[in-house]
């Protein structure tokens, strides 16, 4: 059935390609009774990232075609673009003046689409949309640009604090009791760190030497630092919040097993029983538990283990709609389709998609109590990266200033003064 639907939405592609050019366009269909041409259909175009196979992409091309059977005279084009050239074929449709009607993006594409007035504004859709007050109010603001919305999302995907229920009982600690604050971090950490000799065989909590900053960014958002001031478009991760995150991070690394990138599920210890605690992302915590079901009651896991404040980084999938799009009020039909109660709820079962609708939090907290309630309490404090035109190079810099700090290679203060000192020689070119 699934084989079909995907069938029918290529056999849809192909006939819009010939008769429009652009999303939207009215398609002219041959009436069975007449014999005679008439345009009774408009075509939305919907670029999808990731492929047909992904769960949650496949939920979506279902709720198109219901969609299609709800509204006979309106067609949905799907197609989905590999990540790694999603930017590349965005620029070309742009430019060609071919972009879709809708996207599926992710927080790092909205602020440059915004800036270059490629996305449209959502604000007035959503002051009319009866349903706005049960979204989260953490999902709509980091569908924002300069206070303006230009996404709304639909699957967010936090880090949460995952720790070893089995290896806390095994040095004296309460399995049931993850720490409250960095202080307890700092000693727990201490505690369940293993060693033979001088060589750390099992981590307290794992932190990488080489990443994309986003260990730093967790910390540092939980220590008070914004990491770039968005409304003046400054850096700030040069600031003492940022220092002191960065230098506690530095002082816990003597308990952790080096590894690189946090991105790369296989590098991180915790995924091979080498390390007690760690921030992962819900997805990876289950496939553990899928591939050994005897870690299902040695896991736990809480939001997150907060400093002066809680916070996590948080991903976040929304959708967004194209200023080209000639059918701008129905693409924003489709998109209050696919965000209704009833396909979330459809979703959230069948994809273990975590939900952003007020409505259904208790809902997906039944499902698996355990492990629901603390990814919408990580959903609720989670952060994405900095909202700003050069995100981009705002990575590259973080990274480079906690990479020094962690290899020792300058003091952590100098580390990220550095750092942001080149990176606003950058962006002022």
């Amino acid at each position: 059935m699934k084989k079909a639907i995907v069938s029918g939405l290529v056999l849809t592609s192909v006939m819009a390609s010939v008769l429009t050019a652009c999303g939207g366009t009215a398609v002219e269909q041959i009436n069975k009774e007449t014999g005679k041409a008439t345009p009774s259909s408009t075509v939305l175009k919907f670029w999808l990232r990731g492929n047909a196979s992904e769960p949650l992409n496949k939920s979506l091309v279902a709720d198109f075609k219901e969609y299609e059977q709800k509204h006979p005279n309106v067609k949905i084009v799907a197609d989905f673009v590999p990540i790694a050239d999603v930017e590349t074929k965005w620029n070309a449709a742009f430019a060609g003046g071919t972009a879709p009607d809708l996207f599926d993006v992710g927080i790092v594409n909205l602020p440059s689409r915004a800036q270059l007035n490629q996305f449209a504004v959502l604000d007035s859709y959503i002051q009319k949309w009866e349903d706005k007050a049960d979204i989260q109010e953490n999902i709509i603001n980091l569908g924002k640009f300069k206070e303006k919305v230009y996404g709304i999302g639909y699957a967010p995907t936090p880090y949460v604090f995952a720790y070893r229920k089995d290896f806390f009982q095994e040095a004296g600690l309460d399995p049931n009791s993850p720490p409250k604050n960095w202080d307890e971090l700092k000693q727990y950490a201490m505690k369940l760190t293993k060693k033979d000799g001088n060589q750390v065989i099992r981590a307290g909590f794992d932190i990488p030497k080489q990443e994309d900053s986003l260990l730093f960014e967790i910390f540092a958002r939980q220590n008070g630092n914004i990491l770039v001031d968005e409304m003046n478009e400054v850096p700030v991760f040069d600031q003492p919040t940022a220092v002191e995150a960065v230098q506690y991070l530095v002082d816990l690394m003597p308990y952790s097993i080096p590894f690189a990138d946090m991105n790369k599920v296989d590098n991180i210890p915790f995924t091979k029983g080498k390390s007690s605690m760690s921030y992962l992302l819900p997805d990876t915590i289950k496939n553990m538990i899928n591939n050994d079901p005897s870690l299902v009651d040695k896991i736990g896991i809480v939001s997150n283990v907060p400093g002066k404040k809680p916070a996590t980084f948080s991903g976040l999938r929304l959708f967004s709609m194209s200023e080209q799009s000639k059918n701008k009020d129905a693409a924003w039909d489709l998109i209050t389709f696919l965000m209704s109660k009833d396909k979330m709820a459809a979703r959230m079962k069948d994809t273990n998609t975590a939900v952003v609708r007020k409505s259904l939090v208790e809902d997906y907290i039944k499902l698996d109590p355990a492990f629901n309630k603390p990814v919408m309490d990580a959903i609720s404090v989670g952060s994405g990266r900095p909202s700003v035109t050069w995100s981009p190079l705002y990575r590259k810099y973080a990274t480079q200033g906690y990479e020094e700090s962690a290899f020792k290679r300058k003091p952590v203060d100098q580390a990220l003064k550095d750092a942001v000192t080149k990176l606003k020689e950058e962006i002022s070119k």
